[in-house]
């Protein structure tokens, strides 16, 4: 093959390539554009819903929660479009909790939401920190502060539902709950088991034995506790104070914040971060 025949080839092959771009790019837009119509009635609600809003809103998320999975992961948006839809629907449900109550199916009803609506606050704040126009170093920082504050908040929320396990003595005492979050798996041990006797009749062994409950959190954490012990389950760290820290960090987040911050010099935002942090 000479060089103009060669030269032929390399030009064909660059307009193939750029047609073939040309028609992928062209259905990703119209894939962007398809998702962004079916997301955009999400931006109309926003801070505290009314109990109409609070309906409105549920009725448009269950029509969204009816899409295939698999169809779903077709409708893709952008890196930072997906990230501010992210942030906008986590600070919808941490400002409203009763939605998770109107949407109940999702949840079996003995399911504790206030840890939830903490970790939708926390997870808001992760996608604001992503859009923010902040130096990696800043960013890093703050993603950590987030971070370990789920972690507590998920080791809080063990501990939470461990207690109430634990200090809960009737029939069903070693029973937990079906859905906790943080928790990746449980399971009790050593749990005493009715006895069928042969005329049909169930008998209960003369010491009950509530069994030992092991728990693995979403981190990989383990826990054991002797449901028959006389010893207590110690909190790390109280329940109130730990939501009331996330609340006020959500709280002092807000967009106008993020903005402000991003306004700043890297010494004054580093400074400004330290002293939010710090005060938390």
């Amino acid at each position: 093959m000479n060089k103009k025949s060669i030269l032929i080839v390399v030009v064909l092959s660059v307009i193939v390539i750029g047609v073939g771009l040309f028609f992928w790019n062209s259905q990703r837009q119209e894939i962007y554009a398809q998702t962004r119509e079916k997301v955009e009635p999400i931006y109309e609600y926003s801070g505290k819903l009314t109990s109409e809003e609070l309906k409105s809103y549920s009725e448009f998320a269950k029509s969204m929660a009816q899409v295939d999975p698999k169809e779903a992961k077709k409708f893709a948006l952008p890196k930072r479009e997906s990230l501010k839809l992210e942030a906008h629907s986590m600070s919808l449900y941490h400002q409203n909790p009763e939605l998770f109550l109107i949407q109940q199916d999702s949840f079996p009803t003995d399911t504790d939401i206030k840890p939830l609506q903490r970790n939708c606050g926390i997870r808001a704040l992760i996608a604001k920190t992503k859009l923010a126009d902040f130096p990696e170093s800043t960013r890093s920082k703050l993603f950590q502060y987030l971070e370990e504050l789920n972690k507590r908040l998920v080791t809080n929320s063990v501990e939470s539902a461990t207690v109430k396990v634990k200090e809960n003595q009737d029939g069903n005492s070693s029973k937990f709950p079906n859905f906790v979050f943080g928790v990746e798996s449980h399971q009790v041990n050593g749990e005493s088991q009715p006895i069928f006797q042969e005329n049909g009749s169930v008998k209960m062994p003369e010491e009950h034995k509530r069994g030992v409950l092991n728990i693995t959190d979403v981190y990989g954490n383990e826990y054991t506790v002797d449901l028959d012990s006389n010893e207590d389950v110690t909190m790390t760290e109280d329940t109130n104070e730990l939501y009331t820290e996330i609340d006020q960090l959500f709280d002092n987040l807000s967009d106008a914040e993020f903005q402000r911050l991003s306004e700043l010099s890297k010494t004054d935002l580093d400074s400004e971060i330290d002293k939010l942090i710090s005060s938390e």
